[in-house]
């Protein structure tokens, strides 16, 4: 599958081939040039027909570029794919509205791929809580790889408000592939870049690997101001030790981190990518220790996470779950998964503390959610852990009958 990108002059447009992923974007970057030399003032198009093909490390970069655009009053055409599946995708993923803000935008937030835009630092605790939500909703992890992904999204977004200088801030995409045992984060902007940022505190650096090397250190900040200087230094440590990877894109700069290389380039000034995009894989390993990976110095790391803020109870050692609150709804057993797979990372982060199930304002669920939330989660903890660890409060009759009907015919198939 082809994988590059080109100005068109003829027709105008900056053309995409099927497959778009990160290594587009210097491409991406210096086609915008050659419109902007050829084309000053003009529209500019962006034909996306022949795209079969997406990842968020790609279409992030390219969505802040556009937004930044558009922002100092770029006039731009969107050609969205051709195949069915990959503008339905770009839709989904809400990509289709970011790109184009005349395309509605897809209210379901708790999509698997969604993303989302950010600008300030009050919508930062919403934005991570809703996002680990969402993971913790689709695939099953150790506590301590739970509280590595929050504290890498949440340093980085604080980067990108602390450092970018970005006017349109920073866009946010987390991804959970279940069958590939890892989670992705990919977090783009339209800033300054890492390099401008870091020269305020070190103006000896010369070019932008040598910049985002410095920035992947412990304790390199441009400021001690704006924070430590551990957030993308904790990120790498956390990607490399679960054995993920990280790749860091910036200006003309790119570092890419696996667990078998390291790769360094400097593209040419003419591809120079005007902001940052930075993309993550941490791998579901359970040999692995968020404090190893985040103690800086003599202070070890104590984490707290989206479990202790929000669902730990305050009075005693007990977790609780508002099912009034839970977005997927109560109907289907696609939800019923995705309610298991929270509540078993809920108890996994928590190991022993019991789990209050609080049914209010519930008066209906369906059969196929109550056997695959709750007679599933019976069978996986066993009848005795089961009744020590889960209790249901405030719940319907109705419901009750329901969820043990569900249990004796659970248990009665196997």
């Amino acid at each position: 599958m082809r994988h590059f990108v080109k100005y068109d002059s003829y027709k105008n447009r900056i053309v995409f081939s099927e497959r778009i992923a990160s290594g587009i974007l210097p491409e991406f970057a210096g086609a915008v040039r050659q419109w902007s030399q050829r084309n000053p003032g003009g529209q500019l198009k962006l034909d996306f027909s022949q795209v079969v093909k997406a990842f968020a490390n790609g279409m992030l970069g390219i969505i802040a570029i556009v937004s930044e655009l558009r922002r100092q009053g770029t006039d731009i055409d969107i050609i969205f794919p051709s195949l069915g599946s990959s503008i339905d995708f770009f839709a989904a993923t809400n990509w289709a509205h970011l790109l184009d803000p005349g395309r509605p935008e897809d209210g379901t937030v708790y999509k698997k791929h969604f993303v989302r835009q950010f600008t300030r630092f009050e919508e930062l605790p919403a934005l991570i809580d809703r996002f680990m939500d969402i993971v913790m909703r689709h695939i099953e992890m150790p506590a301590d790889i739970l509280a590595a992904l929050e504290w890498s999204v949440n340093e980085i977004c604080d980067n990108v408000i602390n450092h970018s200088d970005s006017k349109t801030g920073g866009f946010l995409q987390v991804i959970a592939y279940p069958k590939d045992h890892l989670i992705a984060f990919t977090v783009a902007d339209a800033g300054i870049g890492i390099l401008t940022s870091l020269r305020e505190g070190f103006p000896a650096l010369e070019n932008e690997v040598e910049a985002i090397d410095e920035a992947i250190k412990a304790g390199i900040t441009r400021n001690k101001e704006y924070g430590q200087g551990n957030g993308l230094a904790g990120t790498q440590r956390i990607t490399a030790l679960t054995g993920g990877s990280l790749d860091i894109l910036s200006g003309a700069g790119r570092v890419v981190i696996t667990p078998t290389k390291e790769m360094r380039s400097l593209s040419e000034q003419s591809k120079h990518f005007p902001g940052t995009c930075i993309s993550g894989q941490i791998r579901i390993n359970k040999e692995f220790s968020v404090s190893k990976a985040l103690t800086f110095g003599a202070v070890p790391y104590d984490s707290y996470t989206i479990v202790d803020a929000k669902y730990e109870l305050q009075q005693e050692d007990a977790l609780e779950i508002k099912m009034r609150d839970q977005q997927s709804g109560t109907g289907t057993r696609a939800a019923g998964m995705e309610m298991r797979n929270k509540v078993i990372n809920l108890l996994t982060a928590k190991p022993d503390y019991p789990l209050y199930i609080d049914w209010q304002e519930v008066s209906i669920i369906s059969s196929s959610f109550a056997d695959e939330f709750i007679a599933k989660l019976f069978l996986r903890l066993g009848k005795e852990k089961f009744e020590q660890l889960i209790s249901h409060t405030h719940i319907d009759p109705l419901i009750s009958q329901l969820i043990a009907k569900a249990i004796a015919e659970r248990v009665a198939s196997t």
